[in-house]
């Protein structure tokens, strides 16, 4: 086997596996030693793949982002009730914990790999909603005097922007209800 195609494996392994745990027992319980273990790898080796914990959940959420998204262009109907369910499925299968969220944008904030690794993430994201977003715009449901791109760039600050906001609050409302309330006034925003 090649040395690429182990080392992707690898990776996708400690992916799953931080995923199971994290959805059985909460990001907060999963240790990265547990990871490791179902992973079939040393501890050591996870840190060949990741920083921390915090970069895996981060990687992913964008990884869990880009493959629904990817879903939406061959589902048929009104592309925004699409969107808006995946926004909410996606505060529902990662959650996320107001100190968590502080130290994923810390490390991005931070500069160095963890903001290239953001910051090509983004790149990703957008590679996949672009498209989605012309669609969208093609059958009349989206707004067609704004660039796709530019939609797609504004869809990704206001979910960025959200999580920070809300990850800063003294309040208790769920990021999910905040992440629906944005959505819904950005989302008439954009539409055709």
């Amino acid at each position: 086997m090649n040395r690429e195609l182990k080392k992707e494996q690898t990776r996708i392994r400690i992916q799953d596996a931080a995923y199971s745990l994290f959805s059985e027992q909460g990001y907060e319980h999963t240790t990265i030693e547990q990871v490791a273990r179902l992973a079939g790898v040393a501890k050591g080796t996870f840190f060949n793949y990741f920083a921390s914990k915090e970069d895996l959940i981060h990687e992913l959420q964008g990884v869990f982002v880009m493959t629904e998204i990817a879903k939406l262009k061959a589902k048929p109907g009104p592309l925004i009730p699409r969107l808006r369910m995946l926004i909410f499925q996606m505060v529902q299968q990662f959650p996320l914990n107001k100190s968590l969220t502080r130290a994923m944008f810390q490390a991005d904030l931070a500069g160095g790999a963890a903001l290239v690794k953001h910051n090509c993430m983004v790149e990703e994201m957008l590679e996949v909603i672009v498209p989605t977003i012309v669609l969208g715009q093609e059958s009349g449901e989206l707004r067609q005097d704004m660039p796709a791109a530019m939609m797609g760039r504004l869809a990704l600050q206001t979910y960025f922007g959200t999580l920070v906001m809300w990850s800063m609050s003294d309040d208790d409302e769920p990021i999910d209800e905040q992440m629906a309330l944005t959505f819904d006034l950005f989302f008439k925003g954009i539409a055709g």
